[in-house]
């Protein structure tokens, strides 16, 4: 039989008793640095930040020794700035998703900025507050949870969107699917009628009016159009594959195209510029990345459409947008500082 562990005296619960949320509650930021020994060191990490190891990293850190992308998992202080991170882990396989991922409950929230608690499984449970991108202003529900994508914007953890926590983690397990974002200015689950704040917008029903002579009919009128929703754009964070992927499918195994790992050439002798037929690509070689990808990462939450960072095993980066005139004035405001 189980042994129940003694409690303690007084009848009080010890911390093991705890009962966190039902689906567990963190807090990451995907980083690349270098940890040598017990020091760890991030070019993107502001000044002041502290930093410690936690988890496997403390445990074994000889097996996370060298540079790469890290697990870290951050704090800030009250308005919002990158306070302290603790260093879990380094990746051993290409980072896929958004650099910034954030599961918790959210206590406030205003058109600038979130307060969100985290429960984790193990420790005491702590509080980020979490500045909104520009553009980000649609309405989210305090005392509920949510799942938050952003990344880390010259020393602020910036939140791009949000999902419903629990509609994401059954995605996650395969058991519906993919919930739309919130993102912009638009909040599905509130316009969709299913938030208790639209549930009390909803007029109450009025008797119905007696009934009156049927009017000669009209001819018919054309139907307005119907206005087409904006596009949600989505902003992802790609690394591209160091080795070509094997997916297992229903036809057998599929080997992905050769040259997923390489970006687009530049002509000879250029270390940074825009190639592409569809989609288009602003690619820095590693030679321009300590003079311009500052600059290209200060700019890139003013980037008017859907884009995606890709990083490559050679030291490359490139921005991946589809709209190749939009891309072409954006460059031109990274050129002039």
């Amino acid at each position: 039989m189980r042994e129940e562990a003694p409690r303690p005296e007084g009848g009080e619960k010890g911390p093991e008793e705890r009962k966190g949320p039902h689906i567990p509650h963190q807090a990451t930021l995907f980083l690349e640095g270098k940890l040598l020994g017990e020091s760890f060191s991030s070019p993107r990490l502001p000044r002041g930040c502290r930093v410690s190891l936690a988890g496997h990293a403390l445990r074994d850190p000889e097996d996370h020794q060298g540079e790469g992308v890290f697990t870290l998992w951050p704090r800030t202080d009250e308005e919002g700035r990158l306070s302290e991170v603790l260093v879990a882990l380094k990746l051993k396989r290409p980072m896929e998703g958004p650099e910034l991922q954030v599961h918790g409950l959210l206590l406030y929230a205003d058109r600038r900025k979130l307060v969100v608690l985290i429960q984790p499984k193990v420790g005491e449970a702590f509080r980020l507050v979490l500045p909104r991108a520009r553009g980000f202003t649609a309405r989210l529900e305090p005392k509920k949870a949510y799942r938050l994508e952003g990344g880390l914007r010259g020393g602020w953890l910036v939140v791009e969107r949000a999902y419903p926590l629990g509609k994401w983690d059954l995605h996650r397990k395969g058991k519906r699917p993919a919930p739309e974002a919130i993102e912009g200015d638009r909040n599905p689950y509130l316009e969709e009628g299913r938030g208790p704040k639209a549930q009390e917008a909803r007029p109450e029903p009025q008797p119905e009016p007696e009934p009156k002579p049927e009017p000669r009919p009209e001819p018919e009128a054309k139907p307005k159009p119907k206005e087409a929703r904006p596009r949600r754009d989505t902003v992802r964070v790609w690394r591209a594959p160091e080795e070509p992927a094997v997916h297992l499918g229903s036809r057998g195994p599929r080997e992905e195209p050769q040259g997923l790992g390489q970006p687009p050439p530049l002509p000879k002798g250029q270390v940074m510029g825009l190639v592409g037929e569809g989609p288009f690509y602003l690619v820095l070689r590693p030679q321009a990345l300590d003079l311009w990808w500052p600059r290209v990462e200060a700019l890139l939450p003013q980037f008017p459409k859907r884009y995606e960072v890709r990083w490559y095993p050679d030291g490359s980066r490139a921005v991946v947008a589809w709209d190749l005139e939009a891309l072409k004035v954006w460059y031109k405001r990274v050129l002039r500082g």
